[in-house]
């Protein structure tokens, strides 16, 4: 996937201190590629105002030692993305991509997977699934890329169907193992628990660059920010059985990047709670660059906020913290089973619930 047009910005890969492994010997961009990669920061990177950009220049400058100049950059980035973007060289971006092509996973659902909940044996009357990271390999064409996205998509969207035998009453969205990635396929994929009604005209999150605030959406099988279009499955999306059925979000400190954009998704959500604990705090939005080398530099643009405005780019604070996973899926489905989806008992009008946005 190519990066999107400016004030498009979304995840793309996950915590920056993954990718930003030294070589032996540094690798730098050209000096060309270099100057592309600080005026795109220091016009664009969210946390622009933290670094002093001419005297970077001049260190730069005035530093020969490769090695040196490789530790400039990086503190540099770090500090105007609050460590959530990153550059890489041409041949570590290939080295990256070759290691997403061996280990990218589908996602997984508990009946097409066998196990219910890791400690907790799952109530028949519930559904669960499981969004894990999804990485894009930027070796294959852009075709390649979006056929893949979907496909992904497609399967995680066949295990809610699989699972919606018109009994299920609610559903657990398990993000606790999501450390990030491309956020569009994983969007795409929980679209029918997202709206929580059969109206999916209003937004389900917002990407702001503390000027303007960009909705992104699930509409009829297709997601995308603002007026641009990022995936779409080409057949029709599935709908629930029961539209309205309650879910909870189950995340944790490994909850990261786009998985914590998908946790934004569900907030605010109608019948919706989260349970766990706070997320790593990387909620903000990055959009990948190739520079003139051909090596690429992932620039954090945006804080990401949910459906209702919510959100400051920290750590997400689960609406009912636990004490571990055995604690977050019992709370998850006693408070699942307690909704009138569930007991048959007609909702009464209560307060929403507060929501967390504070580290």
């Amino acid at each position: 996937m190519v990066a999107g047009k400016r004030g498009m910005l979304f995840p793309f890969y996950g915590l920056a201190a993954l990718a930003l492994a030294f070589s032996a010997e540094a690798q730098l961009p050209t000096v060309q590629a270099r100057e592309q990669m600080l005026v795109l920061l220091e016009r664009g990177a969210l946390y622009r105002d933290r670094v002093d950009w001419r005297g970077l220049r001049r260190d730069l400058a005035n530093t020969p030692d490769p090695q040196r100049q490789r530790t400039l950059l990086v503190n540099a980035i770090q500090r105007a993305t609050a460590g959530h973007g990153f550059w890489l060289s041409v041949e570590e971006a290939n080295n990256r991509s070759e290691r997403v092509s061996a280990t990218q996973q589908g996602p997984t659902s508990s009946s097409a997977s066998g196990i219910a909940s890791t400690t907790v044996k799952l109530d028949p009357r519930l559904g669960m699934i499981v969004i894990g990271p999804y990485r894009t390999d930027r070796r294959l064409s852009e075709a390649q890329q979006s056929a893949q996205g979907r496909q992904w998509a497609l399967n995680l969207q066949t295990a809610i169907r699989q699972q919606d035998d018109g009994k299920r009453c609610g559903w657990m969205v398990d993000l606790r193992r999501n450390r990030g990635g491309n956020m569009w396929p994983m969007l795409l994929g929980v679209g029918p628990l997202l709206h929580g009604s059969a109206d999916e005209s209003k937004p389900v999150g917002h990407f702001n660059d503390g000027r303007n605030a960009q909705p992104w959406y699930y509409r009829n099988g297709a997601v995308g920010a603002g007026d641009q279009l990022h995936y779409a499955l080409g057949t029709a999306a599935y709908v629930l059985k029961r539209s309205g059925s309650p879910v909870a979000v189950l995340q944790s400190g490994a909850t990261a990047s786009s998985g914590e954009a998908i946790a934004l998704s569900l907030r605010g959500r109608p019948n919706s709670r989260s349970f766990g604990f706070p997320t790593a705090g990387y909620s903000t939005g990055n959009s990948p660059v190739t520079l003139v080398d051909g090596s690429l530099l992932v620039l954090t643009g945006t804080v990401m906020k949910d459906r209702n405005g919510m959100g400051d780019g920290a750590r997400i604070v689960p609406d009912t913290p636990s004490r571990d996973d055995a604690d977050i899926e019992r709370a998850a489905q006693q408070w699942l089973l307690a909704q009138p989806a569930c007991t048959g008992k007609r909702e009464t009008t209560v307060a929403p619930l507060p929501i967390n946005v504070s580290r």
